[in-house]
C-alpha cells in the first residue's frame, strides 16, 4: 500500500518547530541561510485514455517521453539536485519521474496521493509541511493545480536570464518546468511571496 506524504511526515512537525526555535536562538545576529528552491514540473504529454481506462492509469505518449528527456538534460546541465521529490502517484507522473531521475544523485522520493487531485491551495498546504532542512524540492504534478499555484505564490514576473522564459499568464503546458526561489521557511509559503526565476517550456529546447 502506497504511503501518503502525511503518513511519512507524521510526528515530524513538532520536531521541525523545535528545531526552528533552537536555530533562531543560536543564530541570532548571523546572516540568513541560503534561499530554498522549488521546482514545479508538469508531467509529459500522455496518451489518450482508452475506453473505460481510469485517468490515473494513462501513460506517457511518444511526444511526452521526448519532452521529458529535454527537461532531464536541462536539469543535468544546470546541476539541479533536489533533496526531496514529491510526486503524484499517477502513471504519467511516475513515468516522468523515472525519466528525470537519472539527472540527479539518489534522493528522497515521496509519492503524495493528494497531489493527484489537489488544487493550488491544497498543494500549498502539502508544501508547507516540508521539513526545514530541505532546500531543493521538486514537485511533479498536474494542472490546474500547477497553473493556479504560480500566481498564488509568486510576486514577480519571470526574470529574463534564460534563453527561453515564459510568463505565468501563458499557462503551464505539459513537461514545463518552473523554478522558484523561496527566501523563508516552507511553512511561510503563501504568506511570504516567492520569486519566479525561470519558467521553461520543453517545446523551446
Amino acid at each position: 500500500m502506497m504511503k501518503t506524504y502525511s503518513d511519512i511526515r507524521e510526528g515530524e512537525m513538532a520536531k521541525q518547530a523545535s528545531d526552528r526555535k533552537n536555530a533562531s536562538e543560536t543564530t541570532a545576529g548571523t546572516p540568513s541561510e541560503k534561499p530554498r528552491h522549488l521546482y514545479l514540473m508538469r508531467h509529459g504529454k500522455s496518451r489518450k485514455a482508452k475506453k473505460k481506462q481510469k485517468d490515473a492509469l494513462r501513460s506517457l505518449g511518444k511526444r511526452g517521453r521526448k519532452d521529458v528527456r529535454k527537461i532531464r538534460d536541462l536539469m543535468r546541465e544546470k546541476r539541479v539536485q533536489p533533496d526531496l521529490v514529491l510526486c503524484s502517484p499517477s502513471v504519467r507522473t511516475m513515468e516522468t519521474l523515472e525519466r528525470l531521475y537519472t539527472a540527479f544523485e539518489p534522493t528522497q522520493v515521496v509519492f503524495v496521493d493528494a497531489l493527484y487531485r489537489a488544487d493550488a491551495a491544497e498543494m500549498m498546504d502539502i508544501l508547507r509541511q516540508t521539513a526545514a532542512d530541505k532546500h531543493e524540492v521538486l514537485v511533479i504534478g498536474h494542472n490546474p493545480a500547477l497553473a493556479d499555484f504560480l500566481p498564488l505564490a509568486c510576486d514577480a514576473a519571470v526574470e529574463q536570464n534564460e534563453a527561453h522564459n515564459h510568463s505565468i499568464a501563458e499557462g503551464f503546458p505539459t513537461a514545463a518546468l518552473a523554478c522558484l526561489e523561496i527566501g523563508k521557511d516552507w511553512d511561510l509559503l503563501g504568506v511570504e511571496p516567492v520569486r519566479l526565476m525561470n519558467f521553461i517550456y520543453s517545446a523551446d529546447l
